[in-house]
């Protein structure tokens, strides 16, 4: 069984990553930060980037020990 991310599986990360980035601006102020519009995209932008760059490691990571595993 391959441990690899799929398409469906990436959907469900961003189908539960989209309420967090509609609400980050609410966490933000219940935390006592108050961000500006340019602030909220750029954290916004910064959180996507960072969950699909964990995903493609991780995809980078298993593929590798996949690929060693039928290799040996």
């Amino acid at each position: 069984m391959s441990r690899r991310i799929t398409r469906g599986g990436l959907l469900v990360i961003l189908a539960f990553l989209v309420p967090v980035i509609v609400e980050l601006r609410t966490i933000a102020g219940l935390l006592g930060f108050a961000l500006s519009a340019t602030q909220y995209l750029a954290v916004a932008a910064a959180l996507v980037l960072a969950v699909l760059g964990g995903v493609g490691l991780w995809n980078l990571r298993v593929g590798d020990e996949e690929t060693n595993a039928e290799g040996a």
